[in-house]
This record gives structure tokens, C-alpha cells and sequence, in this order.
């Protein structure tokens, strides 16, 4: 009998630009999730609550009354949705929000590496020395 592996089906073979997008999602993933910004939009649950869940495309007036509205807007930001309207914003709009996020995050990220830096730099015991210059570690 044949052994069967794990990932012998029929999905199609892996191409480069399915790579990419899942390299970027991963990414973007990492920012929101980082930043706090809302963990709902991880489970797929909001989706059966979501105004458009019937309909053949989102529009802002359906996403104006969405009861799902934050986790929709954070799955489309981290997926890179390409969709024209997800909870209001459009496209250009929710690539400016994620421009904001990722800068935000590499802020954070570039603090956490100072206070890293600094945390490991050698204590040193720096006193005023009696000759006007600055004794280390007791010794001049």
C-alpha cells in the first residue's frame, strides 16, 4: 500500500506570487498582531455576521452598518485585500493605514532594540575623581 504524505492533493503547485503573498501576510500578521491592534479578525467566526456575507461585493453602505466592522478592516489590512471596500475605506485608504501601522511598528521595534542595546552595554561606576577628571571603576 502506498503511503500517503500530508501534502499530496490536488491543490495546485506552489508559484512564486503565492509565496509572496503568504510571505507578506505572515509579515503584516506579525505588525498587527504586534501592535494590539484587534485579534477577532483570526477566527473566520465574524464572517457569518458580516453585512456583505450575502451579497456579491462589500460597499461602503453595507460596511457602514456592518456589526463586524473592526475585525473586517484588520483581516483586510494584514491579508492585503485587494478588494475596492472593506469597512468603509477603500483600497488607497487602507494602504495608507498600513503604511502608518508598519511605521509604527518599526518605532516600537527600533525602541525595543535600543533598550536591548543599552541593557547589555557594561555597567560602569563613573564618579568625579578629585583631579577634575572622571575615575572608572575607583581607579583614575
Amino acid at each position: 500500500m502506498e503511503q500517503q504524505h500530508p501534502f499530496d492533493d490536488d491543490s495546485p503547485p506552489l508559484t512564486r506570487q503565492r509565496l509572496l503573498d503568504l510571505v507578506v501576510f505572515e509579515y503584516r500578521s506579525k505588525v498587527v498582531r504586534r501592535l494590539g491592534v484587534t485579534a477577532e479578525w483570526r477566527g473566520l467566526e465574524w464572517t457569518d455576521d458580516a453585512a456583505c456575507t450575502d451579497q456579491d461585493e462589500a460597499t461602503p453602505q453595507l460596511c457602514g452598518r456592518c456589526p463586524v466592522a473592526a475585525p473586517c478592516l484588520s483581516a483586510a489590512v494584514t491579508s492585503n485585500d485587494r478588494a475596492a471596500w472593506r469597512r468603509g475605506p477603500g483600497r488607497s485608504d487602507r494602504d495608507c493605514l498600513w503604511a502608518g501601522l508598519e511605521r509604527t511598528y518599526r518605532d516600537v521595534r527600533d525602541l525595543e532594540l535600543i533598550r536591548l542595546d543599552a541593557a547589555r552595554l557594561p555597567q560602569r561606576d563613573l564618579r568625579h575623581s578629585r583631579g577634575g577628571g572622571y575615575a572608572q571603576n575607583g581607579h583614575r
